[in-house]
């Protein structure tokens, strides 16, 4: 269980959320619903530890997951809704440097595999320059088959289906029941159902926060 608890979190002088308490459960996955610029791309970028919190605490089982944040960070993967891609680097390359980035084995084989989970196997070559926004999303979306063989816990989804077509959906919704299975716990924040697995929770924003939309 991730407790929020009394969180004030603010983007430059604007408050986006002040007294937010909230309860996330873990191994599920929950889907954080909410009004465009409700705040739920900055609760998750905040989970991630990008942003900072102004005041309350996050806790797991207890802890203050902050207090051992490199710990943290490392057993969650984050992906926005910007894909944080290079167009200067290859498919390929850009999950390279990523896996490097995370201190991951980055043996050819597990490159191909993560690859192949999303459809991107023929498109490894493409620089990111070269690529449609779906295939932007899947190939950043290729990072999370590495859950699979490292210790990763959280998902942070932002926006995940995104320029999805059919097929990627299907992908997509495989990875998540996979890792759902692994007990892992994953958070979505989305407009579009069709990414989900079948049994989900819900955090709805605009019911637990107590300012009003920036």
């Amino acid at each position: 269980m991730l407790n929020l608890k009394n969180l004030n979190i603010h983007r430059g002088s604007r408050i986006v959320f002040s007294g937010l308490n909230a309860e996330i459960k873990t191994s599920t996955l929950t889907l954080i619903k909410g009004k465009n610029g409700s705040g739920k791309s900055t609760l998750l970028r905040t989970i991630a530890g990008l942003t900072p919190i102004e005041g309350g605490e996050i806790n797991q089982n207890g802890v203050n997951i902050f207090h051992a944040k490199e710990q943290w960070v490392r057993k969650l993967i984050f992906i926005d809704n910007k894909n944080g891609l290079s167009d200067e680097l290859t498919v390929r390359e850009n999950l390279l440097t990523w896996v490097k980035i995370k201190g991951w084995d980055t043996n050819k084989e597990n490159l191909v595999l993560a690859l192949e989970s999303v459809g991107m196997q023929k498109y490894m070559n493409f620089y990111i320059s070269q690529c449609s926004d779906g295939l932007k999303k899947r190939a950043a979306l290729a990072r999370l088959y590495f859950s699979f063989f490292n210790e990763v816990d959280f998902w942070l989804l932002d926006e995940p289906t995104n320029a999805l077509d059919h097929s990627s959906y299907l992908l997509l919704q495989n990875l998540l029941s996979k890792f759902i299975k692994m007990k892992g716990s994953i958070l979505i924040a989305s407009h579009d159902k069709k990414s989900l697995i079948k049994d989900y929770d819900t955090l709805d924003i605009d019911k637990l926060r107590n300012v009003k939309t920036i």
